[in-house]
This record gives C-alpha cells, structure tokens and sequence, in this order.
C-alpha cells in the first residue's frame, strides 16, 4: 500500500546524484539506507567526514598531480569509511573508478597523520539504475583475495555493486521499498525510512532550492567542460611534440619544425 504523493513538483528525484548528495548527508537517512544494504548489521556513530560540505558534492583531494576525487557522500563510523554514489548511466570503467576512489579515501586517513595499521575498512557503493553485470543480482559485492586458493588478500577494502533493477525475487526485502522509490518513486505507507527520503527530495524541490541545484548543475557541467577542454590541449600539445621529434630526427630545422608545429624553437631544441 501506497501514500499519495505530494503535489510538490518533483524536478529533481533521488536518482539525480545531486539531489542523492544532499539527502544522503543526513547520517539517520544515511545510516538506514547502509542498513538496508548490510542486512542484520548495525551501523553506530556514523557522521559525516570532516570537512564534508552538505551543500556539494564532497572532493577528496589526492596530493597526486593526476586528478581530485568528486564523492557523492562520505561517511565514516567508528571502524568503516563509507563512499557512496548513484549513478544512472552506465561506464565500462565504473570498476576502475572504484578502485580509485577507494585508494583517494586511503590517501585521505594518511594525510591525516594515520598509520597503514589505522586505516579503516573502506566501502565503495555504487547505486546503480542498471545492471552492470548483467545477472539480475541486487548486490554485487567485491574484495581482493587469491584466485587459486580463495584466500583473501585481508586488506579490508570493499566495492559494492548495487543494481536497483533486480528483480524482487534476487532482492532483499529491505532493499525493495528503497529500489520502487529509486525507479517508480513510490512510497510505502508503512515505510518510515522512504517517507523521510521523500520529505527531503520534496525539500530539495522547492522553487527556492531548485533555482540553487540548477546554479550547481551548470557549475559542475562547466568544471567538466573545462576538464575536457584541458585534456583536449594536452593531448594536442603531445601530439605536436611527438611530430616535433620525427621530424627533428629526420634533420628538420628547427624553425621549419616551429611553423608547422606552432611549438617555440627553444622547446623544440630541448626534444
């Protein structure tokens, strides 16, 4: 049994990664969706990570030169890290990113002055709208461990998988009121927890907070545009040093080399 929905224009639900950030850094929301995804556990003293921003999405900052991490919700208990993020398109990458950010959520306890024997669990999970794998599972749940002897590697580093589109026979009981609300944003009548997910999404639709998500959709659509525009340059940059170095090994003179690869003559000398 279903209650009626609020006549509150819903632009933006709980699948848009967004909204899901702003929601899912309330702890108690955060706290009984983890819950629901670890039946039988209990999840104590959750809190958000320090420096966590609720009103954006929350960037790990590595230290390395490669790239910043964008997390969607970072929470952390007394012995787990927790990253979580919805995801609606598919990626061939999105294991790699995984991995990733696992390791960008290790580097932040170390730059925080712990040691390797101090890191805490960590648990990346993906809600996904789509079945990466293609089994119809409801949770597929990933650890590092020795192929030959089953054996695992003990580094307590997990990825979670978690696929709103299984079928209800693959799927928890617990989890199934929270995938209707993800896919169909239907909200049970005896479910508390979906009830206080949707008086926040209906929150988080209001005409005041909807003209702020549209300010921060076209913030992050611009960050991307300008990352993409960076790695176009730099591709192009080393596609003219790797052209500058044939010809300057087949003995072109440097200023020819300059003309047709725009690079300075004191760069190409160099090469």
């Amino acid at each position: 049994m279903y209650m009626q929905n609020s006549t509150t224009m819903i632009q933006y639900p709980l699948n848009n990664d967004i909204i899901f950030a702003l929601v899912m850094n309330d702890a108690e929301l955060c706290r009984g969706l983890l819950e629901r995804i670890f039946p039988g556990r209990k999840i104590r003293m959750l809190k958000v990570c320090d420096g966590a921003d609720v009103e954006v999405q929350n960037t790990i900052i590595t230290g390395m030169i490669s790239k910043s991490v964008r997390l969607d919700v970072l929470f952390e208990d007394e012995d787990s890290l927790y990253s979580i993020e919805m995801q609606r398109f598919d990626d061939s990458a999105l294991p790699m990113r995984g991995r990733y950010y696992a390791s960008a959520m290790d580097i932040d306890q170390l730059r925080r002055g712990e040691e390797y024997k101090e890191l805490k669990k960590n648990y990346v999970i993906f809600i996904c709208t789509f079945d990466h794998y293609g089994l119809e599972q409801a949770v597929y749940s990933f650890q590092n461990y020795d192929i030959k002897n089953s054996l695992p590697y003990g580094d307590e580093s997990y990825k979670l998988i978690v696929n709103t589109t299984a079928p209800a026979k693959n799927t928890p009981p617990e989890l199934i009121p929270f995938f209707d609300y993800v896919n169909r944003m239907e909200v049970p009548a005896d479910d508390a927890f979906i009830q206080a997910l949707h008086r926040q999404v209906q929150k988080y639709n209001t005409s005041e907070w909807r003209r702020k998500l549209m300010t921060l959709e076209e913030k992050i659509k611009l960050e991307v545009e300008m990352a993409r525009e960076e790695a176009f340059k730099e591709g192009t940059q080393e596609e003219k040093k790797i052209a500058a170095r044939k010809m300057k090994a087949d003995g072109l003179d440097p200023e020819v080399i300059s003309k047709y690869t725009e690079l300075p003559i004191s760069e190409i000398e160099g090469l």
